[in-house]
């Protein structure tokens, strides 16, 4: 299952050329009640794991974004081994049939990201640095791709990660840890990562401790990556959760936030896993909140 690339031009806050790319590296499907859950905490652990349902394909979706300031490549998606049998024989017997029960992945070689980049005509060498979301596999098995570029990673993520697998990493993968240690609007741990300020990393902890969403500002309108907040923007309207949140409630203080952040500018909200998120961008669409969930 093959998801269509989208691109997009905006111009930046001092008025120059940004391109943003959405590319599927592959799709996943995952259990019905992992996606859509109908309790919190325990409770939706054990409902997502007895579920025998499971959704249709969903994109993997990395982001490009071409910048004055540089090239910038928001995580780095999934890679063809991930079928392999042998994928997942380091790990406990736990661990291996939760991450070969649980979801499903279909990936070709020619969907991995450094291919993905070749129609686009961007070199894996130009790549100013990879911005890490968090650390699950669907999220970090590219980074083969990128030995060289330097992956930047919040710090508090990396020093209390949620559900993440470091056999994965490359050899030798050392990232750049930074402090969010800044304040954007609602959002009290943020870090620029351009000198105009126009792309910053938030915290948006709940499916992981320390998650991370990437925002873009451009002359018209917000574009806010917000990889595994949620599998879909209307869950965030609707107030509604997956079941594999590190802590519903931090997950649900991220959705007050993104509820009043989207309240108050043009938001174009991308999750990681939402096929409908790319003509959102080709079409510059708006995330419509019903209210502003102040104090």
């Amino acid at each position: 299952m093959m998801f269509k690339p989208q691109s997009a031009e905006f111009r930046t806050i001092g008025g120059q050329s940004l391109k943003v790319h959405l590319v599927s590296t592959g799709a996943v499907t995952v259990k019905t009640k992992f996606r859509d859950a109908s309790t919190t905490g325990l409770l939706a652990k054990i409902a997502f794991m007895l579920d025998r349902k499971y959704t249709g394909w969903l994109p993997i979706w990395v982001m490009i974004i071409e910048h004055p300031e540089g090239i910038f490549v928001i995580d780095t998606g999934e890679n063809s081994n991930i079928s392999d049998r042998d994928y997942f024989n380091f790990a406990s017997p736990m661990v291996k049939w939760f991450n070969t029960t649980q979801y499903k992945f279909t990936v070709e070689r020619e969907e991995e990201i450094d291919r993905q980049l070749q129609p686009l005509r961007i070199p894996v060498e130009k790549i100013s640095s990879v911005i890490l979301t968090h650390l699950h596999l669907d999220h970090v098995d590219g980074l083969r791709h990128f030995t060289n570029t330097p992956v930047l990673v919040n710090k508090a993520e990396w020093e209390k990660p949620f559900g993440d697998l470091p056999q994965l990493y490359p050899p030798g993968f050392k990232p750049h840890l930074v402090e969010l240690n800044e304040q954007y609007e609602m959002f009290d741990k943020a870090f620029y990562i351009t000198n105009a300020k126009d792309i910053v990393l938030v915290e948006t902890p709940g499916h992981t401790w320390h998650h991370c969403s990437v925002i873009i500002k451009t002359e018209r309108s917000h574009i806010l990556f917000g990889a595994d907040v949620c599998y879909d923007q209307q869950q965030v309207i609707d107030k509604k959760y997956s079941g594999a949140n590190a802590s519903h409630k931090l997950a649900k203080d991220t959705y007050a936030k993104l509820r009043t952040y989207c309240w108050d500018n043009p938001v174009i909200f991308i999750p990681s896993h939402e096929a409908a998120a790319a003509d959102r961008l080709r079409e510059s669409r708006y995330i419509k909140v019903k209210s502003a969930p102040r104090g």
